[in-house]
C-alpha cells in the first residue's frame, strides 16, 4: 500500500549511574543498549537505555524509577519517533520541558508546578504526561 506513513516510536532514559540489573548475566529487566541513538537523543546524562516493556504502564516505569533513584539522582525520558529510513519525527522544544521531582512528590511543566497526593501519588502522576516526542522529563530525587 502506497503512500502509508510508518513510524517507530523508541522510549530512552538517561540515568547518571547503570542500571545494575541490566548489567548482570541474568538481565530479565526490559532494557536494551540505548547507544547505538545516543547522538540523535537530547540527553545529558551518560547511560542510555530503551526501555521496551514495564507492563505497558507509565506506573510501572513510576515504580522502578522510584526504587532505581537515591537521593540526589536524576533521571531523564524522552520519547524518539523515526519515520521511513531512519528519519527523526522528533523535536526537542526545552521550553515543554518536564520535571517531576520523586521525593517532593511534585510535577512541574510550562504551565506551573503542582503537588501530588502523598498517598496516591504514582496513580496521579500515571495520568499526567511524562514522556514526549517534543521535551525531555527530567526525573529527580531531592
Amino acid at each position: 500500500m502506497k503512500g502509508i506513513f510508518s513510524m517507530t516510536a523508541h522510549y530512552f532514559i538517561a540515568t547518571l549511574k547503570p542500571i545494575p540489573e541490566y548489567h548482570s548475566s541474568e538481565n530479565n529487566y526490559p532494557f536494551l543498549n540505548g547507544e547505538a541513538y545516543k547522538e540523535s537523543l537530547p540527553f545529558t546524562l551518560p547511560y542510555v537505555y530503551e526501555v521496551y516493556e514495564l507492563g505497558g504502564e507509565d506506573i510501572e516505569l513510576i515504580t522502578f524509577l522510584d526504587s532505581f533513584m537515591g537521593i540526589g539522582d536524576v533521571v531523564e525520558r524522552y520519547i524518539f519517533e523515526e519515520g521511513r529510513q531512519g528519519y527523526p519525527l522528533s523535536h526537542n522544544y526545552p521550553e515543554e520541558a518536564r520535571t517531576i521531582n520523586l521525593f517532593k512528590k511534585t510535577y512541574k511543566d510550562q504551565y506551573g508546578e503542582y503537588q501530588l497526593d502523598s498517598k496516591k501519588w504514582k496513580e496521579e502522576l500515571s495520568r499526567r504526561t511524562i514522556a514526549s516526542k517534543r521535551s525531555v522529563t527530567t526525573f529527580v530525587k531531592y
